[in-house]
């Protein structure tokens, strides 16, 4: 009996011992769910994916939709994910997509072939173009709608519900590549026709988080969706706290009322120090360059290259990235950033050389800046622009050149750029793809709606257009790098630096990952409590 009773209570200890050890295997592999996460941006331009052009809605969009396909954070390889499976012509014109059953608006609506027809059309057609058309320029009939002779897309059928067939008009090689953009996310006709304008605020997307609510200047909420047709979100919520000033945003980062922000420009190499901090710090080389645009057609830079130059080879930008920036990003050494494929170290001429660019201005007919104007230079104020925009004041003035800095709304200062009312600006250029291409056609392509310089050089064009028909990699490569020093060598800009990110993550916030293109993906992201 004796025995009998050791052994039974033997048995019972060891259930439980093993039932104990289960529970804590689960506790210790299971990833905390709920709560939200709260994110620093600015004021967004729009939320309906054809008219974000810039990167703060984009960021907003990527969490609420899903497109084709998608870049892998890490490597930035092209992957599916709205497409099942695909297949290409041999002559390489033409597309079939079939997109995943069971996809659902978060209205509930199922998500169709016609949905992308009819987005893509939206995103070409006259009246409704956005300015991210050109990404569907190598489509069939996609010039015949810009020019508004044409109300459908010809390249662009739904062969059945769940079959997309794209006619390109030339084998264009880095297609794929492209579908990952927000512009061929697919809207509905029925929430545009209902919305108009105001679409803006009532987005309906399919991706992982859910629309919610935008107040100008103030947030932008998301919930998770929890019909999503994959894997669901970690978070309940996600909110977006619109603040102006990059300052502001990370003392309130350092209150706890913030999880993620840019560190401010002068703090960085404090906070990588800061004990609580560093190890949160997300410092890695971004595919961006920042530049200063200068308009070509507008005087005093147009017709005048010498001048052009002469102002970049005023620029100190060595002492920029290490001073004013803390070592974070690099000079550019060209338009095309280190991490694409095709990257050329020195592409561009330019050093520091204040000698050099008095010459310079001197044979620009302006002997040290006599007879020039002051140039009104635009930056966009509350992100760290204000050092940089002084700094290049500075160095202008030491060779004669002066310039009165004028600080706008992110929003506004695109818009006079864009209409010629700025003609001398400073803006950035991040990744739409990992591609060449995506720094030069839309960059410098004559009608391209980003080309903010009007550069306008008819062999340029000509050779991006059998740049991107080239089907072999290493000579399409070897194209785009003749067309980047075509670019430089008509000094239709001043490339300042190539980014490097600057943020900072809250340590309770896990499996945030920031790609070299500036996205991340929030529905791996999960609260530890």
């Amino acid at each position: 009996m004796k025995s009998r009773t050791i052994i039974i209570a033997l048995v019972s200890v060891l259930v439980v011992l093993s039932m104990v050890g289960s529970l804590l295997i689960g506790c210790k592999v299971a990833q905390p769910t709920g709560g939200t996460m709260r994110l620093h941006i600015n004021q967004p331009v729009s939320l309906d994916p054809p008219n974000s052009y810039e990167s703060e809605g984009i960021q907003v969009i990527r969490q609420v939709w899903d497109g084709l396909f998608d870049y892998d954070p890490q490597t930035l390889k092209i992957v599916p994910e709205l497409c099942e499976k695909w297949e290409v012509s041999d002559d390489g014109l033409v597309y079939t997509f079939h997109i995943k059953k069971g996809v659902k608006f978060h209205d509930g609506s199922k998500l169709t072939a016609q949905d992308f027809v009819y987005s893509w059309t939206r995103a070409v057609l006259a009246e409704t173009a956005s300015y991210l058309a050109y990404h569907l320029s190598a489509i069939k009939g996609y010039d015949a709608c810009q020019e508004g002779t044409a109300k459908e897309l010809e390249g662009v059928k739904a062969i059945d519900d769940y079959t997309i067939q794209v006619t390109l008009s030339y084998p264009y090689a880095d297609f794929i590549n492209t579908l990952g953009h927000v512009v061929f996310y697919p809207v509905k006709q029925a929430d545009i026709e209902k919305w108009g304008q105001d679409y803006t605020k009532h987005i309906n997307g399919t991706g992982p988080f859910k629309f919610v609510e935008w107040v100008d200047d103030q947030y932008i909420k998301l919930v998770r969706n929890d019909d999503y047709y994959g894997t669901k979100a970690k978070l309940d919520a996600v909110e977006y706290k619109i603040i102006a000033d990059e300052n502001t945003a990370f003392l309130e980062f350092k209150a706890g009322n913030i999880d993620y922000t840019s560190i401010p420009t002068g703090k960085i190499k404090a906070t990588e120090q800061d004990p609580q901090l560093k190890d949160n710090v997300i410092s890695i080389p971004l595919l961006a360059l920042y530049y200063y645009g200068m308009n070509v057609q507008i005087e005093p830079f147009k017709d005048n290259p010498k001048l052009r130059e002469a102002m970049n080879y005023a620029i100190d930008r060595q002492n920029i990235c290490d001073v004013i920036m803390e070592g974070v990003p690099t000079p550019a050494t060209g338009i095309v950033p280190r991490g694409i494929i095709g990257f050329k170290e020195n592409q561009a001429p330019y050093k520091y050389d204040p000698e050099k660019a008095k010459q310079l201005l001197a044979e620009a007919g302006y002997p040290n800046g006599e007879g020039l104007p002051t140039l009104k230079f635009g930056f966009n104020t509350g992100a760290g622009h204000e050092a940089l925009a002084e700094a290049l004041q500075a160095d202008l003035k030491e060779i004669g050149v002066n310039i009165e800095i004028e600080g706008y709304e992110w929003g506004t200062m695109l818009e006079k750029a864009k209409a010629g009312e700025l003609a001398f600006y400073r803006l950035g250029w991040m990744a739409d793809y990992p591609t060449m291409d995506n720094f030069l056609y839309p960059l410098f392509y004559s009608k391209s709606s980003d080309n903010y310089s009007d550069y306008n050089n008819p062999e340029v064009d000509k050779l991006l257009l059998e740049a991107r028909q080239t089907k072999d990699e290493n000579e399409r490569i070897a194209k785009y790098q003749e067309i980047e020093r075509k670019v430089l060598a008509d000094n239709a800009f001043i490339p300042l630096y190539f980014y490097g990110a600057r943020r900072v993550v809250a340590d309770h916030i896990k499996g945030f990952v920031l790609s070299p293109m500036e996205t991340y993906d929030l529905s791996k992201v999960y609260i530890e409590k």
